[in-house]
């Protein structure tokens, strides 16, 4: 008899054992026992969670001679002969290789016959995504209003590239990875059943490069168990036959890149690509014990947190441990981008190699609040930053601005112009009539005096009449300033307020840079750390 691979020996035969997939189990079982089973389904989720076997568990509960039924016996004919796929009434049906609409013209002809064994026809289509636009707009009607004998089952890995009028005709399920301590476990109890003897951290390795998917464990176990012929499978025969990293490999590069020690760190390289450990797998596997040493560094308890042994994870404490934690996250945001850069460099091992290297000479982030207290320490008796002159008098409690309120008359008394009478000018016109307020916009504001408010007009522009400049004094009466309105021709070159206004600013701007750049604590960071002014920010 030929050897049946481990995931075939041991794949579910009903719901409950069904690893990881509760969320779905539980709904699919509840559905038979209220009655409430839906003609369409579709299956969705990484590879090798357990979507082709839902779909077989889900066509023998609907079929076996005790049911429908959310336990299948697993022993009668219809059980028997969809589980060894020669039921004449099941159909597994490749989507990548059953593209073309007439693959679904044929199907949606033989779905108007009866059953001719089983209580109904099941339809399975795995990677259904891959089919063509004709394929899924014929199978449209059929899968809305099948006949009552007839159940559509659908498995996809890439359920976005399903068009929206498929998924709103089907009862959708998202299959989940399969968390590493469940994963561990299922194969622990696999293993145990054939007798075959396995370290823990054997087991982590195993279930680390499954990435959660139950297929690649146990693909990977039938292996490990080749290689290992009968013998104990350990960590370091795992990782040999994989051509992986495994947890001392990981650690002792960390140590050598916290020790600062570049001739250990490239020697231990050097030694781990000789034996055939894959550059990617290594650099992502870097990656991922950096993340756990933040963690670790950060978390008091990080069960749970670390897919690491009690031990590991001590290991992990120890090697950080006086280290800070800034440097650590230094340490994983470069080689995070080294690896960003990996996919695309054409001597990966060289640019991993100096990666390394580049983490061993990273000098420890310093915090911000410490180099300000010694920049502190630096500038005692250092002149003020403004003259004492020009320091502002002591002044009261800063009161928030008040709300803007509406114009009101001046007060009694000579009238005086604004302070600032640009900005009093603008929301003049922005009370004006939306005409006359168009042609305000074109003029520039010459001058505004105790006697008249000057506006500059452009030859060819849009002018003020009489009427106009009248609307213009009686706006400006009720707003407080009882003042003429005087307007002449002025070239578009004409300086106006505004330009003047943003000419101080400017000027104010470039006096606050220079102090800034001229700063004693400036130069003294300059001077210490051999920096440059690369970009001067003044507020206000």
């Amino acid at each position: 008899m030929s050897y049946l691979v481990l995931a075939r020996k041991y794949r579910p035969q009903t719901f409950e054992e069904i690893v990881g997939q509760e969320h779905v189990t539980r709904t699919l079982a509840n559905a038979f026992a209220k009655k409430r089973v839906h003609h369409a389904f579709l299956f969705c989720g990484a590879r090798g969670v357990g979507k082709t076997t839902a779909a077989r568990v889900l066509a023998r509960a609907l079929c076996c001679e005790k049911g429908p039924t959310p336990t299948p016996c697993g022993a009668c004919g219809p059980c028997t002969t969809i589980a060894e796929g020669t039921a004449v009434d099941y159909f597994e049906i490749d989507g990548a290789s059953n593209t073309g609409v007439d693959s679904i013209r044929e199907l949606r002809d033989g779905v108007r016959y009866q059953p001719a064994q089983l209580r109904k026809k099941i339809y399975v289509i795995d990677e259904v995504h891959m089919l063509s636009t004709a394929a899924f707009n014929a199978l449209l009607k059929t899968l809305e209003e099948p006949p009552p004998h007839v159940t559509f089952i659908f498995a996809t890995t890439e359920v976005h590239k399903i068009p929206v009028t498929i998924l709103s005709r089907c009862q959708r399920f998202d299959f989940k990875l399969v968390p590493a301590a469940r994963l561990a476990a299922h194969l622990e109890g696999i293993l145990a059943a054939e007798k075959i003897d396995v370290e823990a951290g054997a087991l982590r390795l195993l279930v680390r490069e499954a990435g959660g998917s139950v297929r690649d464990a146990l693909s990977l176990a039938d292996q490990v168990i080749a290689y290992s012929g009968g013998d104990r499978i350990t960590e370091a025969r795992v990782a040999e036959v994989l051509g992986v990293a495994d947890q001392a490999l990981l650690h002792d590069l960390l140590a050598a890149v916290l020790r600062r020690d570049p001739a250990t760190l490239l020697t231990t390289f050097d030694a781990a690509i000789a034996r055939g450990v894959d550059l990617f797998h290594l650099a992502r596997a870097i990656l991922g014990l950096l993340r756990d040493a933040t963690v670790v560094h950060a978390v008091a308890d990080p069960t749970g947190l670390v897919d690491a042994a009690p031990e590991e994870i001590e290991v992990l404490r120890a090697l950080v441990k006086d280290v800070p934690r800034p440097h650590v996250i230094q340490l994983f945001e470069r080689f995070a981008k080294a690896c960003e850069e990996l996919q695309k460099a054409l001597a990966p091992r060289l640019l991993l190699e100096v990666a390394l290297v580049d983490m061993a000479g990273a000098e420890p982030l310093v915090p911000i609040a410490e180099l300000v207290d010694r920049l502190g320490e630096m500038t005692k008796g250092a002149p003020p930053r403004r003259p004492a002159a020009a320091a502002p008098a002591p002044a009261r409690a800063a009161a928030p601005p008040p709300a803007p309120a509406a114009p009101k008359p001046r007060a009694p008394g000579p009238y005086r112009p604004p302070a600032d009478s640009l900005a009093e000018w603008e929301r003049l016109v922005g009370t004006l009539p939306p005409g006359l307020q168009a042609r305000c916009l074109q003029a520039k504001l010459l001058g505004w005096s105790d006697r008249a408010v000057e506006l500059g007009l452009a030859p060819r522009g849009l002018g003020l009449d009489v009427e106009d400049v009248g609307a213009l004094k009686r706006a400006l009466a009720a707003a407080g300033h009882p003042v003429d309105v005087k307007t002449q021709t002025v070239e578009a070159s004409a300086p106006s307020l505004a330009d003047v206004e943003a000419e101080r600013q400017r000027q104010t701007q470039k006096a606050r840079e220079d102090e800034a750049r001229k700063h004693p604590i400036t130069e003294a960071v300059i001077q210490t750390f051999g920096a440059s002014i690369k970009e001067i920010k003044v507020d206000g």
